[in-house]
């Protein structure tokens, strides 16, 4: 029975939607999919699993949570490998909550998570979509470490992102779902901070400071099937071309040219002052 189908069945309307977003992260998933069906709120949720034809087990991982929970996960398995953007599209489209909350495969999430980030976007109806800090656990050292935020104003716009792009984890995301419609996708890959901008484009960016995730730096994003930009990586040649496109897309919609301009020429800057140190 498809999502659609069984939602009009059991006449659902999830307020939230957890969408997913993996491919090869076996040993991550787990993890990740406990640390959501063991949040607790006074709403009814969803959680959509993609995964993109892994080969490793992810997929049998998926399966074993959609029989666990079959009220709660859907599991979303490629019969073929389709690319990180199409995945997360495809899912994000299936959706039923008025609210997304984006997590990739290899995160997770902290206890109250779910339920704060909602209470929160009911509170401030001005804001499109609501971040927060994360612990991040460095693989290569196996140690947490935690992101200062204090330079991070509560309410951002759509020029804060673009001078600071991206100073939070997509796996910290929660947005209205509203505010996916009208997306120019095109047809390649796309870095998290193409979504952003749109999505801020729609209303501010509210940030919390609270630890309510978990983002593993260096083990593999699942957003995309090529390079990730990260507020914790250094970037790629890739990652810079596809950040400038992000920022051309701003200018698609409406953003001055001479944002645009500084924009491009601080991620300029960052990019070499990352490849220096």
């Amino acid at each position: 029975m498809s999502q659609e189908e069984r939602a009009a069945k059991e006449g659902r309307h999830p307020k939230v939607s957890v969408c997913v977003i993996t491919y090869n992260q076996v040993r991550y998933i787990r993890q990740c999919l406990e640390s959501i069906v063991n949040q607790r709120t006074a709403f009814d949720f969803e959680v959509l699993v993609g995964d993109d034809c892994s080969n490793d087990g992810t997929d049998a991982i998926v399966r074993e949570f959609g029989d666990r929970y079959p009220r709660l996960v859907t599991p979303i398995l490629r019969p073929r490998h389709i690319g990180g953007t199409q995945n997360l599209l495809r899912v994000y489209a299936q959706a039923k909550g008025e609210l997304i909350a984006h997590m990739d495969g290899d995160d997770y999430m902290l206890p109250e998570k779910l339920a704060i980030q909602a209470q929160e976007l009911d509170r401030n109806s001005d804001c499109s979509m609501c971040v927060h800090a994360i612990r991040q656990f460095d693989e290569a050292t196996s140690r947490y470490q935690t992101r200062s935020a204090h330079a991070f104003p509560r309410k951002g716009d759509l020029a804060f992102l673009l001078m600071h792009f991206p100073y939070f984890a997509h796996s910290s995301k929660m947005f209205r779902a509203e505010c996916h419609d009208g997306l120019d996708a095109g047809v390649g890959e796309m870095l998290d901070c193409y979504f952003h901008v749109h999505h801020a484009s729609r209303g501010k960016i509210l940030y919390l400071p609270q630890l309510l995730g978990v983002y593993r730096v260096k083990a593999g994003m699942s957003t995309v099937s090529g390079p990730v930009m990260s507020p914790f990586r250094v970037p790629t040649p890739g990652m810079l071309e596809l950040t400038i496109e992000a920022i051309e897309y701003a200018g698609r919609l409406g953003v001055a040219g001479e944002l645009s301009v500084r924009a491009k020429a601080q991620t300029y800057f960052s990019y070499a002052y990352a490849h220096l140190i």
